[in-house]
């Protein structure tokens, strides 16, 4: 008779580990979202550096 009752809290804990996953995932995807937008202006103000550097503006 045990056997139910323990299968039942192992899905109970299973469900609620699926959404605590799934908001994690969530709030990495922002952070990557924001990581990823730094990275790209960053990228944007080396190359247009070089390009200035390459041009002989800026030594």
């Amino acid at each position: 008779m045990p056997a139910p009752i323990i299968w039942g809290g192992l899905a109970l804990a299973g469900i609620y580990g699926l959404g605590w996953a799934a908001k994690e995932t969530g709030e990495a995807a922002d952070s990557l979202s924001n990581l990823s937008r730094y990275a790209i202006v960053a990228g944007g103000l080396y190359v247009s550096y070089r390009a200035l550097q390459a041009g002989g503006v800026v030594k």
